[in-house]
């Protein structure tokens, strides 16, 4: 049998090592850690309060997802978001919602119902108090109801491997100026289209919602790339 303290140090660890890659791509996917950004090991184990060592394993995790890539000097960086990332992303997400909420609308329970009213409910009250985080978590939280609704645990769990890549869109979504009041307009019609069982319009309602969001980051991000060859003519010029 082993040494209970020896065990009680390996959990620890365990329990260290996932909290620091948690808190680190929590910062990259709410975006404070910016697109680009160098990261430094030590000074992350700083803020962070720990040693390089769980703060090199979370960057290696993260780079197998996407989220960090090597640089080719050493070190690495926070992966910027790209046209075609985006355009593959909401593709593939708008064919898997889009079937989820045709089939939550065939399957739902009145309770199901219930619960997404007051998600929606929540989401105009966040609205009036001028609350973006909180509209953004319960925009996440309208769509996991809704998946759930549709009652396969196959697709549910298909959709979820897209999980931060769409929480990090949201995040982009989300800072525009009447864009959460819209997509909760659209939530509140979908909820009314479910309750009379038209499935084929919920699922053209949700397809519609997810080419909107895309078209909104392409655009910022056109508009970002514009921008920033101005400021390079400009600087270039100094």
């Amino acid at each position: 049998m082993g040494d209970p303290y020896d065990q009680a140090g390996i959990r620890k660890g365990r329990f260290l090592r996932e909290q620091v890659y948690k808190n680190l791509k929590a910062s990259i996917l709410n975006q404070t850690l910016p697109q680009n950004k160098r990261l430094v090991e030590e000074r992350l184990a700083e803020e962070l309060g720990t040693s390089r060592t769980p703060v090199r394993e979370a960057i290696q995790k993260l780079e197998k997802e996407g989220l960090i890539y090597k640089l080719s000097k050493g070190g690495y960086a926070v992966s910027a978001i790209k046209e075609g990332e985006i355009e593959e992303i909401l593709g593939i997400r708008s064919i898997l919602e889009g079937y989820a909420a045709y089939l939550a609308t065939t399957r739902i329970t009145d309770e199901d119902i219930e619960s997404l009213e007051e998600i929606v409910n929540k989401e105009e009250q966040c609205l009036k108090r001028g609350n973006q985080e909180g509209c953004i978590n319960l925009n996440t939280e309208f769509h996991d109801r809704l998946y759930r609704s549709a009652q396969s645990k196959r697709l549910y769990s298909i959709i979820n491997d897209l999980r931060d890549y769409i929480h990090r869109y949201r995040i982009i979504i989300g800072k525009y100026e009447g864009i959460a009041e819209l997509f909760m307009k659209d939530h509140r019609e979908m909820v009314a289209l479910m309750r009379s069982k038209r499935a084929t319009k919920v699922k053209r309602l949700m397809q519609k919602h997810i080419a909107r969001g895309k078209t909104i980051i392409l655009k910022r991000m056109k508009k970002e790339a514009l921008q920033q060859g101005v400021d390079k003519k400009g600087s270039s010029r100094g």
